[in-house]
């Protein structure tokens, strides 16, 4: 039989990194710098993890700033604060963040409004920010106060750009809401020119060899400029909001640019010829980050930024669900491209390849399952209606489009001894979707959607035996059993609806299918779950006794039973033999959202409202283990087929894995118990040898004041005179000696135990004996620590009060042998008396 799980560990955490606004990247191209809400998380792109917290006490985080140098990191604060980071890179060598609140230097802004662009200058020493009062403020870094205050806009800052080379030419251009790009000369402060041809807000400005300028605009257009003289070249009509631009010279050093990526509205990577004016490359369409937008007046804005690393040829996109995406770029197919040159087979799709995702803020946790053979994979349903593949080792994200609406609930069915395994998700949409996902070649495929419920459809379940039907349920009451057949000729999949059944009052939460095939159980707020045959959706059983709705439904894997979650804070078990139920679990104070079996059927794991995990015996009807990570509602509970590792996710946006280490934690204890047994017996040694001063150290060591009692004991009366006397004094003198023998924190332990053997009579003796050799052989200042002034003054208050009472006892008890004393001596009978008798 397996051992009862009692302990769970947090083993990794993937939460929210990155709250929206603009991130930079290390000039490596190893760390990434995200906002998350007041503070900043630099995160290793490699594995994903947070490496450093630069946490702050400020207001919300407007915009970063990294410089090209990567020595200095600004963050503008809304409460009009600017702070240095210079310590960002002071990573420990460990898996677990590290977290700082102390930054370098803080200095107000002087903006009256706060600050939504920031900009190095190429030496690292100047820092332009443009604020949301249509001002721009230089700061020299190094030397600590503001350079230049530039005025004349006429909307909010959007942009800025110094020249390439400060120290040759002092110049800065910025783009504002206004549509206006404006040059500054720095050696005076003044606007040089005013460049107008956009009728939208400026997005993104990039110098061009040449004293060229190109600047990107909402208004659907590109414009070239000319710095020197300050006119338009040229005007590149793009189609589609653009929010920011790369130019070839960022790419690869190039005298003669010749081309520009665009990242716009269409979540697509294009690039346009700039002296053409037209386009030579689009993205594939399959890959667009462009997300179905659920209302009117929701906003189009796909890429809101890109970010290029020259040493690792990546360009970091955000997206506007604050998503990150890792292209890498192909500079050499690029130049095909651009040379008209032919490209062979699927070198096309190699040009802009997106080879990491990171979800920077995935919401709610509707859903979680683990969808590979390995493990490795983990499927999520969050507020979003892209389905979201994890890879548990590097959080790395595949997107799997096609749903129209969020998606609500997951369930996968494994092909045994293959790569392959299967995925159905469905959605708010009211409909179901068949995904194969090929852990070997890493490929997700949709090759079924289900229609047929009227509304959403919120839970599902796949046959266990083989890929051979599913079972939905849905908000409209009515379960539908689906039947999945393959043709053989052309390994193509269908789905036909075996049958439908308005199965419950009120909307489905859970189905479930037993480990045989047979039996179809469900939930619903209606309060009951009921028992359905598989094949022809008879019902054979109601259960009922819940107070409220139900969440959660499953079989037993080895019994006849099934368990039960509900809204009522309560877990039932119950009998399939005549549907009755045997158990209740209570412990949850709020609505038990997940339950299921663990251990062969011996216990459950269950997940709820409150944010808890608990894990319970069903032998005993216990508790067994409380784990308190989350801070919302837990709605998806997973494990792995071993159950050694499980996965949690809720409301609050954490995506927790945990580790069964009850096995670890067993093994612990046997270690400990171990060398505990080897301590007594080395200290029994020390006993039989007479070496008080390492046994008294070693009981010390081990905590164990009774024990320390007895070597007291034993020292006082270790010695062999015959006069009681001069063998106390003996002793007394043996046990001093040790106690100078010992260490200061020794003493200062002793002196506790003594403290509680003068609460008792019985020890008070020993103990008034200890304190008294302690204060007449260490001076005052001994007791005083630096880290506890108040210890002297404790021991002391509590050992006066006792003392006074043993001495008040020993007084009367004086008396008391003196008259005592008295009585027997007028008692005798004088000898010369009974003589005469």
């Amino acid at each position: 039989m397996k051992q009862i799980k009692q302990s769970l560990r947090v083993d990794r955490v993937k939460e929210t990194q990155f709250t929206g606004g603009n991130i930079c990247v290390s000039s490596c191209g190893k760390f990434l710098f995200c906002i998350y809400g007041t503070s900043v998380n630099v995160i290793d792109v490699q594995t994903g993890c947070t490496k450093h917290l630069l946490e702050s006490e400020e207001d919300e985080i407007t915009c970063i700033s990294l410089s090209p140098d990567d020595k200095h990191l600004i963050t503008a604060h809304k409460n009009l604060l600017l702070k240095q980071w210079d310590n960002w890179n002071q990573f420990e060598e460990s898996d677990s963040k590290k977290v700082t609140n102390k930054c370098t230097r803080t200095w107000k802004a002087i903006h009256t409004a706060p600050i939504y662009c920031m900009c190095f200058d190429s030496s690292s020493t100047l820092l332009a920010t443009g604020s949301s009062d249509y001002t721009v403020k230089i700061w020299d870094i190094h030397a600590q106060y503001c350079t230049h205050n530039l005025k004349g806009a006429q909307g909010i800052i959007r942009s800025i750009v110094f020249y390439p080379d400060i120290q040759s030419k002092q110049q800065l251009i910025t783009g504002a809401e206004d549509g206006k790009i404006r040059v500054y000369n720095l050696n005076n402060s003044q606007i040089e020119a005013c460049l107008e041809g956009h009728f939208s807000t400026i997005t993104s400005l990039e110098y061009m060899h040449g004293n060229k300028l190109i600047s990107s605009s909402r208004d659907k257009v590109l414009i070239i400029w000319d710095i020197l003289s300050f006119t338009k070249l040229k005007t590149v009509p793009v189609y589609e909001s653009i929010e920011s631009i790369l130019v070839d010279s960022k790419i690869e050093e190039n005298q003669n640019e010749r081309y520009v990526i665009t990242m716009g509205n269409d979540g697509l990577l294009k690039i346009w010829d700039t002296k053409k004016s037209k386009i030579l490359y689009t993205q594939n369409e399959t890959e667009s980050l462009k997300i179905q937008k659920r209302t009117e007046n929701e906003l189009e804005q796909v890429i809101s930024m890109g970010i290029y690393n020259k040493q690792t040829s990546t360009l970091f996109l955000v997206t506007s669900d604050h998503m990150i995406v890792f292209v890498r770029i192909d500079r050499d197919l690029i130049k095909k491209i651009v040379n008209k040159e032919n490209l062979v087979d699927d070198q096309s799709e190699k040009i802009f390849s997106i080879y990491k995702q990171y979800i920077g803020d995935h919401g709610e946790i509707l859903d979680l399952q683990y969808c590979s053979q390995k493990e490795n994979l983990l499927a999520m349903a969050t507020n979003s209606e892209f389905l979201k593949v994890y890879d548990v080792n590097t959080w790395d994200c595949r997107l799997l489009k096609g749903h129209t609406d969020l998606i609500i609930c997951l369930a996968v069915y494994v092909e045994k001894n293959s790569n392959l395994s299967y995925l159905a998700s469905s959605s708010k949409d009211n409909t179901i979707r068949l995904w194969r996902i090929d852990s070997e070649t890493n490929t997700f495929e949709c090759i079924l959607v289900c229609r047929g419920h009227t509304q959403d459809v919120g839970a599902l379940a796949f046959s266990r035996l083989g890929l051979n039907f599913l079972i939905s349920g849905s908000i409209d009451t009515t379960i539908k059993s689906w039947k999945i057949s393959k043709d053989k000729t052309d390994a193509t999949f269908k789905m036909d609806t075996q049958f439908t059944i308005k199965a419950h009052e009120k909307d489905i939460n859970s189905v479930c299918v037993s480990p045989n095939d047979r039996l179809v159980a469900s939930g619903s707020s209606d309060k009951t779950a009921k028992i359905w045959d598989s094949v022809d959706g008879s019902c054979l059983g109601v259960l009922r006794g819940h107070k409220r709705g139900i969440w959660s439904v499953q079989f037993s894997p080895v019994d006849q039973l099934v368990t039960t979650s509900s809204a009522d804070g309560t877990i039932r078990l119950w009998s399939l033999g005549d549907f009755s139920c045997l158990k209740t679990f209570e412990g949850h104070s709020t609505s038990v959202l997940r339950v299921s079996f663990l251990n062969n059927g011996t216990q459950l794991i269950s997940s709820a409202s409150d944010g808890l995990v608990k894990l319970w015996n069903i032998k005993t009807n216990e508790c067994v283990g409380t784990f308190d990570e989350h801070e919302d509602k837990v709605w998806a509970l997973s494990g792995t087929k071993d159950e050694s590792q499980f996965v949690s996710g809720g409301a609050d946006g954490k995506l927790i894995v945990w580790k069964d280490v009850t096995n670890e934690l067993y093994e612990e204890e046997l270690e400990k118990r171990e060398e505990i047994l080897l301590k007594e017996q080395e200290l029994n040694n020390y006993l039989k040898e007479k070496k008080w001063k390492k046994a008294l150290g070693l009981a010390i060591h081990l905590d164990k004041p009774f024990r320390c009692y007895e070597i007291i004991q034993e020292i006082l009366h270790s010695s062999c005179e015959d006069d009681l006397s001069v063998k106390e004094t003996k002793g007394r003198k043996d046990l001093e000696n040790t106690f100078l023998k010992l260490r200061d924190d020794q003493i200062k332990s002793l002196l506790k135990y003594a403290n509680d053997w003068n609460t008792n009579t019985k020890f008070c003796l020993i103990g008034q004996i200890v304190f008294e050799l302690i204060m007449r052989n260490f001076p005052p200042e001994f007791l005083l620590e630096e880290s506890n002034t108040e210890f002297a003054a404790k021991i002391i208050e509590q050992f006066l009060p006792y003392s006074e009472r043993h001495f008040a006892r020993l007084n009367k008890l004086s008396q008391q042998i003196m008259f005592i004393d008295f009585a027997w001596q007028n008692m005798k009978l004088d000898d010369k008396k009974l003589e005469k008798k």
